[in-house]
């Protein structure tokens, strides 16, 4: 071995990480600089891929963590609505809706989107307080 195969800057190789550090004390001995360089980005993306590896399971672990801390408040909107449809004020206009509801099921052609609607507005009027009254 000559003088010059010794400072050949391509008759070995370290890979280093972006962060500075050694990733592994390897060293590579390669016949010309092609082959030096081949060898060198392979190491890289095993490096690479081992990192990203890491990394997704590292996240998953953190998004199931996240959704374990994260407890949904239970929605009380649907239960308020459904007692404000039982009341006095709303109770007639549920009643001119299932009466149409009746006539179109026996072959009415008529609509009940009105009658519909003024029963929803009348739930919605009603809940409206007690669901804000609710929220943090």
């Amino acid at each position: 071995m000559s003088f010059f195969d010794l400072i050949n800057p391509f008759s070995y190789v370290t890979p280093f990480h972006a962060d500075g550090d050694a990733a592994e004390e390897s060293v590579v001995v390669a016949a010309d600089a092609v082959e030096a360089a081949a060898v060198v980005i392979e190491q890289i993306e095993e490096s690479n891929a081992d990192e990203e590896e890491t990394e997704t399971e590292e996240e998953e672990e953190e998004e199931e963590e996240e959704e374990e801390e994260e407890e949904e408040a239970e929605d009380k909107a649907p239960l308020i609505k459904e007692g404000c449809g039982e009341t006095l004020a709303c109770k007639s206009l549920k009643h001119h809706y299932d009466e149409c509801a009746a006539r179109v099921e026996d072959g009415s052609s008529e609509s009940c989107a009105e009658e519909f609607l003024h029963f929803m507005e009348c739930v919605d009027h009603c809940a409206a307080s007690k669901i804000f009254a609710q929220l943090k």
